[in-house]
C-alpha cells in the first residue's frame, strides 16, 4: 500500500475483529468488485507458507486465521484521518494452494457482501394490506440484529392493496423480492458498507442519492489522478414506451405512454431529448395491475435505458486519496465540455497490495455537456 493509505482486515465469526498482526503481514492483495445491479464480492490473497513456531503441524494461516467459512469480514482503508469501509460481507469459499517450484502457497479466501444473508432462503409469504414501501420496511426490520439498517425511500406512486381484492405475495427469497419491487419504481436495491466494521445499510430508493464524490480529473498535469479514460456512446439503449393496459375493475383497456425520463438529468444535451424521432420505441401490454401501477412500470423501462454514454477508466486510489462507489455521482473534469461533469458510477474494481491501490470504473450518464459550472476538487 501506498505510504499515505493505510489497509485493515477484519474478520470473525459473528463480529469482525482486527486480525492478527501475524496474519496482517501475510496478507498479499485485496481485491474488491462493486457493481450496479449484482452484490459486491472480495477476494483476500495470503501467503501460507509453512514458517514459525508450529508450522510443522500446519500452515499458520489455517492455524489461527477468523477467516472460516461464513465469517463476517470487513475490509478498511484509511487515506491519512479518514476511514472508509470498502467491504462488509460474508466468507463463502475458501481455497488452499501449496506451493509448487514456482509457486507460492497461497491462501484465497472468497465473499460476498452482506446482502448475502437476505439471499439464504427462499419463502412463499404474504404480505397483506402492505403497498410495496411497507413490504420493504417490514423485510429489512428483521436484520437489524445482523448490523444492516434500512434506508428506504417512498415511491413516486403508491398502489395500496385491498385485502378483498389482492394480497400481495412472495415467492423467493427476501433480496429477490426487494429488487422485484424495487425494479417497478425504476429504483436500486443494495447494501452499502460501514459506516464501522461490522455494519452496513441496505438501500432501497432511486438512482443517484447523495452529493458528489470527489473528481476524476484527467489531462491536468500534477493535479491528475486518472491513468486512462475512455468515452462511449450506445445510441440503442435510449427508448420510449407505449401500449395499453386493462383495468382489472371494469375491464376497460387504458393507454399507456412514457418516453420522458424522470431521473435528474446529468447532462446538458441528452440523447433522449436531441434524437426523440429516431430512438427505439417498445409496446407494453398489461393486465391485472392498476393503472398507477402500469404507468410506473413503463416509466421505469424508459429510466433504465436513459443512459447512453459510458466511460472506462482506471484511477489511482493513492493520489485519488478516498474511495469511489458506484451507485452514486462523481464529477469529472479536464475531459472537455462535451464530457465533463457529474456521472453516475456504474461499477468500480478495488485491488489493493504493496505499494499499489488502483480503482478502475464504469461511469454513465445520459448525453454530452456538462450541467455545473464545476465540480467538486
Amino acid at each position: 500500500m501506498p505510504a499515505s493509505t493505510l489497509l485493515r482486515v477484519f474478520a470473525g465469526p459473528v463480529l469482525p475483529v482486527p486480525l492478527p498482526p501475524e496474519l496482517t503481514s501475510r496478507l498479499r492483495s485485496v481485491v474488491v468488485s462493486e457493481r450496479e445491479n449484482d452484490r459486491s464480492g472480495f477476494t483476500l490473497t495470503f501467503d501460507a507458507g509453512r514458517s514459525g513456531p508450529g508450522a510443522a503441524l500446519d500452515t499458520p494461516v489455517l492455524q489461527r486465521a477468523p477467516i472460516t467459512p461464513f465469517a463476517r469480514v470487513s475490509v478498511v482503508v484509511t487515506f491519512g484521518a479518514v476511514s472508509r469501509v470498502l467491504v462488509d460481507g460474508i466468507v463463502t469459499s475458501v481455497d488452499f494452494t501449496p506451493g509448487a517450484e514456482t509457486a507460492a502457497t497461497t491462501l484465497t479466501v472468497i465473499g460476498e457482501d452482506v446482502s448475502y444473508l437476505l439471499d439464504r432462503e427462499e419463502v412463499d409469504t404474504d404480505h397483506p394490506g402492505l403497498d410495496h414501501y411497507q413490504q420493504v420496511h417490514a423485510i429489512l426490520a428483521r436484520y437489524a440484529v445482523d448490523g444492516i439498517a434500512a434506508d428506504v425511500v417512498p415511491p413516486r406512486t403508491a398502489d395500496p392493496p385491498l385485502p378483498v381484492e389482492r394480497v400481495p405475495t412472495q415467492h423467493g427469497t427476501d433480496l429477490a423480492h426487494l429488487t422485484a419491487l424495487a425494479r417497478q419504481h425504476g429504483y436500486v436495491a443494495h447494501v452499502r458498507p460501514g459506516p464501522v466494521p461490522g455494519t452496513s445499510t441496505f438501500y432501497w430508493g432511486p438512482v443517484r442519492p447523495g452529493a458528489p464524490q470527489r473528481a476524476l480529473t484527467a489531462g491536468s498535469g500534477s493535479e491528475a489522478n486518472v491513468r486512462s479514460l475512455r468515452f462511449r456512446t450506445d445510441a440503442l439503449s435510449v427508448v420510449a414506451v407505449d401500449g395499453d393496459l386493462q383495468e382489472p375493475r371494469s375491464g376497460t383497456r387504458l393507454p399507456l405512454a412514457a418516453a420522458v425520463s424522470t431521473r435528474p438529468p446529468l447532462a446538458a444535451r441528452p440523447l433522449w431529448a436531441a434524437h426523440q424521432g429516431s430512438i427505439r420505441r417498445r409496446r407494453i401490454r398489461l393486465s391485472g395491475v392498476s393503472p398507477v401501477a402500469g404507468l410506473s412500470r413503463a416509466q421505469a423501462e424508459v429510466d433504465r435505458g436513459v443512459d447512453a454514454v459510458t466511460a472506462e477508466g482506471e484511477l489511482d486510489g493513492a493520489r485519488y486519496g478516498d474511495v469511489l462507489r458506484p451507485r452514486a455521482v462523481v464529477g469529472v473534469r479536464g475531459a472537455g465540455w462535451s464530457h465533463d461533469g457529474l456521472w453516475y458510477v456504474r461499477r468500480v474494481d478495488h485491488e489493493l497490495g504493496p505499494g499499489f491501490y488502483t480503482q478502475r470504473f464504469t461511469l454513465a450518464r445520459d448525453g454530452y455537456g456538462s450541467l455545473a459550472p464545476g465540480v467538486r476538487p
